[in-house]
């Protein structure tokens, strides 16, 4: 018998991972008919997580008699064969759910907005901490808006199915923060979930330089934190862990003037600049004002889902898993 981790116990796994940690082999296994969740196996399992009653264990299992009433375990009843690659090993027989399913599973039990910062934060390129929010360091993204596409299309009647692939529509991958990935969810969320009527953003575009400008960074190209293409205007957020200091000092203006001069409209954002949600506001409105985004009035309903969004994105209680 073995243990399959799932639901937060299987996003705690990933979303944690730094890139000096090695990801586990998939598995061929699509079924999960030999797993347990006994105390004793999941004591003896060596599992890479610590739990407790106020931060259970979850796990997979295939049928009712293996549901056990455990203080510290929630155990997940799961019937259906599995599409490959659904699964990964972990040490002996132990298993994990894979990023993907980790999704569909928690796209059950969370809000539309809440499933949206799941999946932004699984095809992000930063680890977050083993509290459940924060930065915790870089990352090569778990997987892609298109990976997960493919492997919603291989489900069926499966809960939380319908909930993931409406969410998947407001993903948008390779975020470097948490920081941006609240600010690609107020710009992409519609009004009534908390958006700003915003273009389509991307994280991390690739913006070549211009050849003669070149020598000034000596870079090719520089990666724009938030980049808007139809505006040609770039949201970068500067944050005092990274953005100090003098020579970051010098490459972040130099930056900007480069940016500028490609006449690609560049504002910075930090935290002091966002840090209430009434700045927040002015900031976005700024953000329009810069790039020539046409300002729409929101209605009194859309502002508090706005401020909804922002509470939630900024809670340093709320957790992720």
């Amino acid at each position: 018998m073995s243990i399959c981790l799932s639901h937060q116990s299987a996003l705690h796994y990933w979303l944690t991972k730094t890139e000096d940690e090695c990801i586990p082999d998939c598995s061929e296994k699509r079924s999960i008919a030999l797993m347990s969740a006994s105390m004793r196996e999941i004591k003896e399992a060596g599992l890479p997580l610590d739990f407790s009653k106020d931060d259970p264990l979850h796990v997979l299992v295939p049928s009712h008699e293996e549901q056990r009433n455990l203080r510290s375990v929630v155990t997940h009843l799961w019937r259906a064969k599995l599409p490959k690659g659904s699964l990964y090993q972990l040490s002996g027989m132990n298993l994990v759910c894979s990023p993907e399913l980790a999704f569909v599973q928690m796209a059950s039990c969370r809000s539309l907005v809440q499933c949206v910062e799941v999946g932004c934060h699984l095809t992000g390129k930063f680890a977050i901490s083993d509290r459940g929010r924060g930065y915790a360091g870089k990352r090569a993204a778990l997987t892609t808006p298109e990976e997960m596409e493919a492997y919603l299309r291989q489900l069926s009647r499966v809960h939380g199915l319908v909930r993931a692939r409406e969410a998947l529509r407001y993903i948008v991958p390779n975020t470097a923060s948490p920081m941006e990935v609240l600010l690609v969810m107020a710009f992409v969320l519609p009004p009534c979930l908390g958006g700003w009527d915003m273009p389509q953003v991307v994280a991390n575009q690739r913006i070549d330089i211009d050849e003669e400008l070149r020598p000034l960074v000596n870079e090719r190209y520089f990666e724009g934190d938030l980049y808007l293409p139809t505006v040609r205007g770039n949201v970068e957020y500067d944050s005092y862990e990274f953005h100090t200091g003098k020579y970051r000092y010098d490459h972040t203006q130099t930056r900007r003037n480069i940016l500028e001069a490609m006449d690609v409209k560049t504002v910075s954002a930090t935290w002091g600049q966002l840090d209430t949600f009434e700045k927040f506001m002015t900031f976005m409105n700024m953000v329009k004002r810069r790039f020539g985004i046409e300002r729409r009035n929101f209605t009194k309903e859309e502002r508090k889902e706005q401020e909804k969004l922002y509470e939630q994105l900024t809670d340093r209680n709320s957790r992720l898993f």
